[in-house]
């Protein structure tokens, strides 16, 4: 959207020029029903609040907690399980609904399930307190509650950082799950990793200058993946049932992704430089701290599941991780929906979070 990638240009040197790169296609009838459907979403009266839960492990940023349900359950599992969201979004996509949270659906069906936030990231220095700090403890934390290894879901850059940690935390960790994880930044389906590249020289001296990345300029840099795309969604919106629980859903979704966090200088160069640019961690060159990540001694079961049409994370992006992971027991599921929409998407609870469940139960 060109208004979306305005934000950025207005705001950094050089931006003008990648974002003129990208041309909208909308006819004059898509556009006016576009700009209705942004409207009719700015002044919905639905208003998402976030759902009972309870803490049971915090540092006094990050916390843990489980929800507070309805009904009584029966948990039949035997490992507790954990949900590492991204960065660069609130915890609240995999707790966003009462008709679509992943985290109250797997405790209704007998899994022991609990939340990482990850908390105001502006007090998280560097990358190795996030993973060594903050997401081992977490982990640590859940392990001692429930006096049990704990089976671990990481959706996204949670994905990624789940792999960094799970040296430092062997002891805690069950099973892994990686939920459209990125990892292989150098693919050629990625158009995101081939757009930070172009995007980053511009882009990180401002985000040293200014102390952060400010999360308008990520959200602008997603929507130039597919301009279309993110007209089309608000066209949709304006011919749902405004009163219906398609309707509030999208709301929903749209205020999680419209509230998104800034990243902190150091996280956010090590992520472009390390991840994007250098594609460290496909080499086996990935340090935190001083420890390289080696994946290549992981003996586990992992669980893959990536799409070919998520435009964030490509299939082969989150897939080839398999390269390093010789020793791991490794099933990989090859889906077809978008990034967003393995969380909240209409067959979500079918193609993603009944095989997820499949594999935890066996």
């Amino acid at each position: 959207m060109a208004v979306h990638l305005g934000m950025a240009s207005a705001n950094v040197s050089g931006i003008q020029g990648y974002a003129s790169n990208f041309k909208s296609s909308l006819s004059e009838h898509d556009a006016v029903q576009m700009v209705r459907g942004i409207k009719m979403y700015q002044q919905h009266s639905f208003s998402s609040a976030d759902l009972p839960s309870e803490e049971i492990w915090s540092d006094g940023v990050a916390s843990v907690r489980k929800p507070v349900l309805k009904n009584e359950t029966n948990i039949t599992a035997k490992h507790p399980f954990l949900l590492i969201p991204s960065l660069i979004n609130k915890a609240n996509i995999l707790d966003i609904s009462e008709e679509r949270s992943m985290l109250r659906w797997f405790n209704e069906n007998g899994i022991e399930t609990y939340l990482l936030d990850w908390g105001d990231l502006s007090k998280t220095s560097n990358i190795e307190i996030l993973i060594k700090t903050t997401l081992c403890e977490a982990i640590r934390g859940v392990s001692e509650v429930t006096d049990s290894k704990v089976d671990v879901l990481g959706y996204c850059m949670g994905g990624t950082m789940l792999m960094g940690a799970h040296i430092f935390a062997l002891e805690h960790i069950g099973r892994m799950i990686l939920l459209a994880a990125p990892w292989d930044f150098n693919v050629t389906s990625s158009s995101l990793a081939r757009n930070v590249r172009i995007w980053s020289p511009a882009v990180l001296p401002v985000i040293a200058q200014r102390g952060h990345l400010p999360s308008d300029w990520v959200q602008a840099l997603f929507a130039s993946l597919d301009p279309n795309g993110s007209a089309q969604k608000f066209i949709k919106f304006a011919s749902m049932d405004q009163s219906g629980s398609d309707a509030k859903l999208f709301v929903a979704v749209e205020d999680w992704l419209n509230d998104g966090v800034d990243l902190p200088k150091d996280i956010a160069q090590h992520c472009i430089q390390d991840w994007f640019i250098d594609n460290a961690l496909a080499l086996g060159r990935w340090r935190v701290g001083d420890e390289i990540i080696n994946t290549e001694e992981i003996d586990a079961q992992i669980l893959i599941l990536a799409s070919n049409n998520d435009r964030l994370v490509p299939f082969e992006c989150a897939a080839n991780i398999t390269n390093n992971l010789s020793f791991a027991s490794v099933k990989v599921i090859e889906l077809d929906c978008g990034h967003v929409g393995l969380i909240v998407g209409r067959n979500a609870v079918e193609t993603v979070w009944q095989p997820i469940l499949n594999w935890l139960e066996k």
